[in-house]
């Protein structure tokens, strides 16, 4: 079974799009709001948003810093069901 997770801070102008996909994908799924989490905390090294599957980016990146970032390409219906491989 697939871990999925969609990462996002508030305020992020992709992060409906990035929801919305998951949701027509059929996949269940754990959403991390950045906001809520502490500095130090590992998933707030990621642009928003992010998807992974079993802790990889398959949507996304990992950063070096908490500031995050955003992502802004966000693959195709068909390409994300290609990625989590639904």
């Amino acid at each position: 079974m697939n871990n999925i997770k969609l990462i996002y801070f508030k305020g992020c102008p992709n992060y409906e799009a990035a929801k919305n996909l998951l949701l027509k994908s059929d996949c269940d799924f754990e959403e991390v709001n950045q906001s809520d989490l502490s500095n130090d905390h590992p998933l707030k090294h990621y642009t928003s948003p992010t998807i992974l599957k079993n802790g990889k980016p398959i949507v996304g990146n990992q950063t070096d810093s908490s500031a995050g970032g955003c992502s802004i390409q966000l693959p195709s219906d068909a390409e994300l069901k290609r990625k989590l491989e639904i």
